[in-house]
Formats: C-alpha cells, structure tokens, sequence
C-alpha cells in the first residue's frame, strides 16, 4: 500500500477486461490500474441481485458486506431477521474472490481488491470466528502485521480486509498473524496507529457536511474535505463517505477533492460516470 494518495489522476482509469471461471462466476470484469485511480466501492454489496459478481463487473475493487454472528456462522444480510445459512460471508464473497484469484498472476502492479466488512453482531466474538475463518484463506488475504525491523514489505496478496461496524480494536491490533486492519473515523485522523492498523477513515457525510451535490458546493465545506483528505493521506490512509448521493455532480467533488473511495448503490452508474470522466479535457 502506498503511503501518500495524490490528488486523483483518472488517465489511466478503469481499464476493464473480462475472464472465465467457474459455473457462478462464468464472466467476470475487474478494474485495473497503472495509477492512483479512485476506488469504486460497492455499498451494501450483498443487497444487489449477484452479490460481488454485479460489482466486479462493473470495475469496482472494493465491496461491503455486513456481517452476523448467528449458531457460529458469518452470515451477510442488513438485518438479522433476513439472514439465510446459505448467504454466508464464505459462500458469496470468500470462496469466489479465492476462485478468482487463483486464475490470476502474481502481479505487482494489480490494484489489491478490498472486502470491507462491516460487523453488526458483539464484536469480540464475531472478531474472533472472524479471524479464524480468514485464516483459512491466507493464499489470498494480504498480512497486515506490523513489519519487522529492516523488512520493507510483506507478501504481496490481492485481497485486503477491513473490518467496519462493531469493531474489536484492540483485539484486531493485538492479532498475530494480523488479516484486517480497523475502519476509523474523522476522529481518528490523527490516530497513531500505522497504516496497517488502521487503513481506511470512513464517516457519515450527513453528520459533517450540509452539501447533497445540488446547487453550489459551500466554500468552507470544500475546504474542510480537502482538509480531511490531507489528513487521511498524512497518515497513509484511504479515504470514504457514507450516506451520499449517487450523483455526478457528488462523485465530481470527491475526486476533485482526492477523496479515495467513491461509495455508491448504483453501480452501473458510477461505472459509466468514471467512464466518461475519463474522456473529459483535462482529465486523460
């Protein structure tokens, strides 16, 4: 992961391509990247009719599942009361992101795929069968311990793991070998924890900012974004809204911004929109 997130170079944005694998995941498109591109993030991934597929295909490398605890099993749904034992986090995102991957090279310049999960049951224990069902996929899921004095990197692995929600801090910082790191907040943008630890700073837009992306974007409110970005890249941080509109005018002010991660429930929407951008004057 790179230490600092300059502001957003779309010239080499989204470069989509298409394989085969598998009986599911027959078609499958992924976002590439050369350089630091937004990241499309699929909010609430699990609600869309093919949960991953749909977002892969439409170039997003990152998606958000959230997570219960129920009878010793990680179950996706928003609500409890709409958890199935066959929407486990295993059965619509671990297995196929590991059948993915398993067809791809071991390349150094891909853009690592991110698994954002947002945990709604008790935190520690839902943290602790967390851990030992990552475990199982270490083929695939990027270490992020703390790295050891004159080491300069770890393994490279596609994936990437956060966890969002009810968080076990310090049971995920305290974690050996350590397979996520902690979604923060706008109050944790001075946080001393490492990149590692702590790689993404996530907020609520409605509880910091006025702005829906109609009429004028707020002077002051743009300056406080620009401010939050550069605090979340001084860290070596991503950073993401949540509860914002899928808007044009919205997405042209994060990436005019630097902001990193571009949340969105339309997902064709945000792939045509980052498709045209790229077209744009200016932004080649």
């Amino acid at each position: 992961m790179k230490q600092a997130f300059p502001a957003v170079d779309l010239k080499h944005l989204l470069s989509i391509f298409a394989i085969g694998v598998g009986t599911i995941f027959c078609e499958r498109v992924v976002a590439q990247a050369e350089n630091s591109v937004p990241i499309a993030h699929a909010h609430n991934d699990y609600e869309h009719e093919q949960p991953l597929y749909n977002a892969m295909k439409a170039g997003f490398t990152s998606v958000e599942a959230d997570v219960y605890l129920i009878e010793n099993q990680l179950l996706v749904a928003h609500n409890q009361r709409d958890t199935k034992p066959e929407r486990s986090l295993e059965s619509l995102y671990l297995e196929p992101l590991r059948r993915h991957f398993s067809t791809q090279s071991n390349d150094s310049t891909r853009q690592t795929f991110w698994l954002m999960i947002d945990v709604k049951s008790d935190s520690v224990s839902t943290y602790r069968k967390l851990h030992s069902v990552l475990k199982k996929y270490q083929d695939m899921i990027a270490e992020v311990s703390e790295l050891p004095p004159k080491q300069t990197e770890l393994k490279n692995l596609p994936v990437r793991v956060v966890i969002s929600g009810n968080r076990a801090k310090q049971e995920i910082i305290d974690e050996q070998p350590r397979l996520a790191g902690i979604d923060g907040r706008l109050a944790d943008l001075e946080s001393g924890l490492s990149h590692r630890a702590m790689p993404w700073i996530s907020d609520n837009w409605r509880s910091h900012f006025t702005w829906r992306g109609e009429n004028d974007f707020p002077v002051e409110e743009q300056d406080r974004l620009r401010k939050y970005v550069r605090q979340a890249h001084q860290k070596g941080r991503l950073l993401r809204f949540w509860a914002t509109p899928d808007s044009p005018n919205f997405w042209d002010a994060l990436l005019d911004a630097g902001v990193d991660l571009i949340n969105a429930d339309d997902l064709p929407g945000l792939n045509k929109y980052l498709q045209q951008r790229t077209q744009q004057p200016g932004n080649r």
